[in-house]
């Protein structure tokens, strides 16, 4: 991954949102949108099984949705355990990434990664 620049990672970016597995198009509701993204977002999430949650994100917008597909490639699969201590923002910073986000964007990614945590904590 190359973030040096801008363009390295817009490019690199849209490569990833082309790359994203399908988004069930029943799941494009109001139940799954993430609030509080200035682009909308779509997350759902099956933790029947909290050793392998299984975790689909979606966007219309093709930069956040690049940005859901690394934060899919770190929480897919993963443990409910896992996900629930994720640092999206030090991913994000030690990848190289987090320079070139604006705050919205940035705040955005939070909203989600807070989403989907909230989704595989155990309620009590």
């Amino acid at each position: 991954m190359d973030f040096s620049s801008w363009e390295h990672s817009f490019r690199y970016l849209v490569q990833q949102a082309r790359s994203m597995p399908a988004y069930p198009s029943e799941l494009r509701d109001k139940a799954h949108e993430v609030t509080g993204c200035e682009a909308k977002v779509w997350l759902a999430v099956d933790s029947s099984n909290p050793e392998q949650v299984q975790v689909r994100m979606d966007s219309e917008s093709r930069i956040v949705k690049g940005l859901l597909a690394l934060l899919l490639e770190q929480t897919d699969g993963r443990s409910a355990e896992t996900i629930a201590s994720f640092d999206g923002q030090q991913y994000f910073a030690d990848i190289g990434l987090a320079k070139h986000l604006s705050p919205s964007r940035t705040n955005g990614l939070y909203q989600v990664a807070a989403a989907l945590r909230a989704q595989v904590l155990p309620t009590s």
